[in-house]
Formats: C-alpha cells, structure tokens, sequence
C-alpha cells in the first residue's frame, strides 16, 4: 500500500502547481470575466487543497514507515 502516499504527494504537487500556467490563467480569467481578485481567490484555494494533499501524503508515509 506504499503507493497510495505518493500519489497523493504527486496529487498534491499538480493541483498546487496548475494554477501558476498559462492555460489555468486564461480559462479563470475568461470565466471570471477577468475579475482578478476572483482568480486569485481561486488560485489560493487550489494552493491549500494542494498543501491538504501533500499534508496527507507525508501522515500516510509517517505511519507506514514509522
């Protein structure tokens, strides 16, 4: 069951990492109509989730290991 920690880890690295591209960028600005604090408040969402992940993973990996 070792590999359930790391796809969270994985998990966690792409949902904090999507919001910083380009594509994620012009698809919440376009639905947002281009309300900045909006998409911001989106990509900090995206970022704790993200963090919940990575969070999750290293328990899992704690518990298994220790």
């Amino acid at each position: 069951m070792m590999i359930f920690p790391l796809f969270l880890l994985a998990v966690g690295l792409l949902v904090m990492v999507q919001p910083q591209t380009k594509r994620w960028q012009s698809r919440m600005n376009a639905h947002f109509q281009g309300d900045e604090r909006r998409v911001k408040q989106r990509a900090n969402t995206f970022f704790l989730l993200g963090l919940g992940f990575l969070l999750a993973g290293f328990a899992y990996l704690f518990r298994l290991v220790g």
